[in-house]
């Protein structure tokens, strides 16, 4: 009697153990699904049109998944041609850093948001019209359409992550050289057709380090590729990550690549 209660003991404990055990791991596989979610986003809020020797605001809203932050890093990077000059931002309001600017000429300027959050790394950008065109003032993330986007990604993240059957192809990635600007591409295609006007963006960071990069991407001529460029500041193996995100489409493909 007493060997068998001792038995049924052990089963009892045993089982106890398993639930709490299997109760931790769907906690970490839970937790693990919640941080999936989570990218930094930046907003670049500015005028499209200004005038010459007009001074300007510049700012970027920035988020983590959908909390804006207070601790980011920002500096805009103001470009014409092959001249370019980087401006620290301060924190103006709540996940909010600007800028004051004075363009001294006229040109179609690229203004570039770089931004560190938590431990990546992303650059956003768009075309300020310094000169000709219409002095309307339009508020815009990178343009109208990732406007769109930004706004589908939000409510896709409320209701749940969405996985999709896109096909994600990336091009082949060799003979990578330090130093010099490299050329990324992705095919999508959902079954046999192409899948354009998506929001596509590379994911680079260094196997073993934390700092992670996202550079966006642009669709090509030829409907369903998208393209971008990156320069590899050292040698090594180098992970990528290809996010496509349309509607409730929401899904990516991890591969590597060896810079000499």
């Amino acid at each position: 009697m007493k060997q068998g209660i001792i038995t049924c003991s052990f089963i009892f404990l045993s089982l106890v153990l398993s639930g709490c055990q299997e109760s931790a791991n769907h906690q970490e596989h839970q937790v693990a699904s919640e941080e999936e979610v989570k990218a930094p986003k930046v907003e670049i809020i500015a005028s499209k049109h200004v005038n010459k020797n007009e001074e300007v605001p510049i700012a970027a809203k920035v988020y983590y998944g959908d909390d804006l932050v207070d601790d980011a890093e920002v500096t805009f990077e103001i470009k014409l041609g092959d001249v370019s000059e980087k401006i620290e931002a301060k924190l103006i309001e709540t996940g909010t850093y600007g800028i004051n600017y004075q363009f001294k000429e006229d040109g179609t300027f690229k203004i570039t948001a770089h931004t560190n959050v938590e431990s990546y790394h992303t650059m956003p950008s768009l075309d300020i019209q310094v000169g000709e065109g219409s002095t309307a003032t339009i508020t815009e993330k990178n343009d109208e359409k990732e406007s769109e986007n930004e706004h589908e990604h939000h409510e896709q993240t409320e209701a749940g992550h969405h996985h999709s059957s896109v096909t994600i192809t990336v091009d082949e990635l060799s003979d990578f050289k330090v130093n010099e600007e490299e050329q990324l591409s992705t095919t999508i295609q959902e079954g046999e057709q192409p899948f354009p006007d998506a929001t596509v963006r590379f994911e680079i960071w260094k196997d073993g380090e934390e700092q992670h990069k996202y550079i966006d991407a642009e669709e090509a001529s030829t409907k369903g590729t998208y393209t971008s460029s990156y320069q590899f500041e050292e040698t090594g193996i180098y992970k990528i990550v290809v996010h496509v995100e349309k509607g409730e489409v929401h899904d990516h493909i991890e591969t590597s690549v060896e810079v000499q």
